[in-house]
C-alpha cells in the first residue's frame, strides 16, 4: 500500500502514470499473458521469494506483477541506477508489493538498493548482468549459499557467470536466459538496434542519412544497431575483436577495423561490448570535434566518462541527458551520462520485444523452481524457448506447417537396414 503522507494529488498522478505505463505493456504482451501466466500458476510459485533486478520501468513490473499473481513474493529492485522510472515504482508500491529502489539515484545509492534486496533473502533472482548475484556473493556471502537459482538477462552476466563457475564460486543452477533464442535473436537485435537510434536520434535530432557511424561491438546488439543504421542511410564502421564476429561485419557490409580507425571520422559512436572503457584515452585522442558518444552495453562505463572529465577544459550541460566535455578544442558529447541510452534516453525496448525476453525470464524462473538442476550454468531447454515462439507466432495469427512423412530423410531407414546386417 501507499505510504503514510503520500496521499497529495502530485503522488496520486505519479501512480496513476506507472498504472497506466503497465496497462499499455498488458495489452501488448500475449505471451505473457497466455503461455507464461498459464504455465506460473501451477502453484508452484506460491510462497517463493523471487528477486527481480532488471531495469526498472513498466516492462519488467510487469513481469514481476505475473509473479506476484502467481504467489511469489517479489522483490523488485533496478539494475542501474540511472534506468529506474519512478512511476513505475510508485504503482509497484500501491500494490503493495516490495520495491527498494527509488528514481535518480547514483552509484552509490544503487549499491545500497541492491544489498536491501539482498537482505530480503530471495530464493531465486532474475538478474540484469548478475549485479545482484555477485553482491550478494562478495557481501552477504552467508546468503550465497541459500540461493536456489538465477535466470540471468544478459550477455555480460552470462560472462560473469561462468567465470564463476569456472573458479569455483556457483553453488547453485544459472539459466542464461541470454542465451535463449527467444531472447538474443530478438530482444539484443532487433530492441537495441531500434530503441538505440531512436534514442540518439530524440536526444541530438542529428541526421543519419550519410553520416558515418562507428559501432564498437558486433555481438547480436552490436549487430542489430550497425543495421539500423546501415538502413537508414549511415556509414557504417565497426570495430570488433573477436575475428569470427569482425569477418562477418565485414560480409554484412561494414567497414571493419581497429578503434583508432573507425572512430576518428565518426559523428556518432556507439558502444555495445558489454565490456569497460571501449572508449577510453587512447579511442579519445582521435576523436573528431562535436562527435556524440552513446552506450548501448551493460555498464555504464563503457564510454570512459571520467577519464573525459579528468581532462576535459570545461564541461556542459547542454540539456536533455546531453553533456559536452571540451577536450583540446574539441566538443565530445556524451548521452545519458553513459548510461545504456535507450532506456536511460529513451523507453526500452518495444513491448512485442520484451514480451520475448519476459516469457524466457518467467518460464526460466519456474523451471529454475520445479526442475531439479545440478550447480552450473545452463541454457533454458529447447522446448520451453520453442513454445515461447510458438505462442508468439499464434498471437499473431501465424500458423506453420507440419513435416510430412514424405519428406523425411530416409537416412533412419538406412540405419535401420545396417543394424540388422
Amino acid at each position: 500500500m501507499a505510504e503514510p503522507g503520500h496521499n497529495s494529488t502530485p503522488h496520486l498522478e505519479l501512480i496513476n502514470e506507472g498504472i497506466d505505463r503497465i496497462k499499455w505493456v498488458d495489452r501488448h504482451s500475449p505471451v505473457l499473458n497466455g503461455l507464461v501466466r498459464k504455465s506460473v500458476n501451477d502453484g508452484s510459485l506460491k510462497g517463493v521469494r523471487i528477486a527481480v533486478v532488471v531495469h526498472l520501468e513498466a516492462k519488467t513490473a510487469f513481469l514481476a506483477s505475473i509473479l506476484a499473481d502467481a504467489g511469489a513474493e517479489v522483490i523488485v529492485a533496478g539494475s542501474n541506477p540511472l534506468t529506474t522510472n519512478a512511476s513505475v515504482v510508485e504503482a509497484l508500491r500501491e500494490r503493495g508489493m516490495t520495491v527498494v529502489s527509488e528514481a535518480d539515484g547514483d552509484i552509490s545509492s544503487w549499491e545500497q538498493e541492491l544489498l536491501a534486496a539482498a537482505d530480503h533473502k530471495p530464493e531465486y533472482i532474475i538478474d540484469d548482468g548478475a549485479e545482484l548475484t555477485m553482491r550478494i556473493g562478495m557481501h552477504r556471502p552467508e546468503l550465497f549459499k541459500t540461493i536456489k537459482g538465477v535466470s540471468e538477462e544478459t550477455t555480460t552476466g552470462t560472462a560473469r557467470l561462468y567465470a564463476m563457475e569456472a573458479a569455483g564460486l556457483l553453488p547453485f543452477p544459472a539459466l542464461t536466459a541470454n542465451d535463449a533464442r527467444c531472447k538474443h535473436l530478438f530482444d539484443n537485435r532487433y530492441g537495441t538496434g531500434q530503441t538505440t537510434m531512436q534514442a540518439v536520434l530524440r536526444l541530438t535530432n542529428r541526421r543519419v542519412a550519410g553520416a558515418n557511424i562507428a559501432v564498437i561491438g558486433y555481438g547480436y546488439v552490436g549487430r542489430g544497431i550497425a543495421e539500423y543504421a546501415k538502413k537508414m542511410g549511415a556509414q557504417v564502421c565497426v570495430c570488433e575483436t573477436d575475428p569470427v564476429r569482425a569477418l562477418e561485419a565485414h560480409f554484412d557490409g561494414m567497414i571493419v577495423g581497429k578503434s583508432v580507425d573507425v572512430v576518428c571520422n565518426a559523428s556518432i559512436v556507439i558502444t555495445a561490448t558489454g565490456g569497460m572503457r571501449a572508449i577510453g584515452q587512447h579511442e579519445i585522442d582521435v576523436l573528431n570535434h562535436d562527435v556524440v558518444l552513446a552506450n548501448a552495453g551493460h555498464h555504464d562505463l563503457e564510454v570512459d566518462v571520467a577519464t573525459l572529465a579528468d581532462i576535459a577544459d570545461t564541461i556542459t550541460d547542454k540539456g536533455s541527458q546531453i553533456t559536452t566535455y571540451n577536450v583540446a578544442g574539441r566538443d565530445i558529447h556524451v548521452l545519458s551520462g553513459g548510461a545504456l541510452v535507450n532506456i536511460a534516453g529513451g523507453s526500452g525496448h518495444p513491448v512485442e520485444i520484451m514480451d520475448l525476453t519476459f516469457a524466457v525470464q518467467g518460464l526460466g524462473a519456474h523451471h529454475l523452481v520445479n526442475a531439479q538442476m545440478q550447480p552450473g550454468v545452463h541454457i533454458l531447454p529447447k522446448h520451453i524457448d520453442d513454445s515461447i515462439a510458438a505462442a508468439k507466432l499464434h498471437s499473431m495469427g501465424i500458423q506453420l506447417d507440419h513435416p510430412r512423412p514424405e519428406q523425411e530423410d530416409d537416412f533412419k531407414e538406412w540405419l535401420k537396414g545396417m543394424q540388422t546386417t
